[in-house]
């Protein structure tokens, strides 16, 4: 099972009826936050919604406690290099470019008017 799909499973229970996944991703958080809470956010695209989770210090898949909720609109741009810097609402993270595939497909799927 690819990793983006393990996430995406994990995260099922957090998403509303009739809500379709576009992609999901991990990526390590760059500055530990007010409450000390480094290491792997996961993030679920949906066609309503961007999902961020924390995901602990070592597993890029697990799905734990529901960070951020915003609005699916963000484009989250072209990603180069071998981490890609991006920020989910207010959560900035370096993405591997094992997810860079994900990270175009989700913008893929929303408008080009957008």
């Amino acid at each position: 099972m690819a990793m983006a799909d393990a996430i995406i499973k994990n995260a099922r229970e957090h998403l509303a009826p009739g809500e379709e996944v576009q992609g999901a991703f991990a990526g390590q958080q760059t500055i530990r936050n007010r409450l000390g809470e480094g290491g792997y956010r996961v993030v679920v695209a949906t066609d309503r919604r961007f999902l961020v989770f924390r995901s602990g210090t070592f597993s890029q898949t697990a799905v734990k406690r529901l960070i951020e909720e915003s609005a699916r609109g963000q484009r989250l741009g072209e990603p180069t290099g071998l981490f890609y810097d991006l920020t989910v609402g207010g959560e900035k993270m370096k993405v591997n470019r094992r997810y860079f595939g994900q990270i175009r497909a989700i913008d893929d799927a929303l408008p080009k008017d957008r």
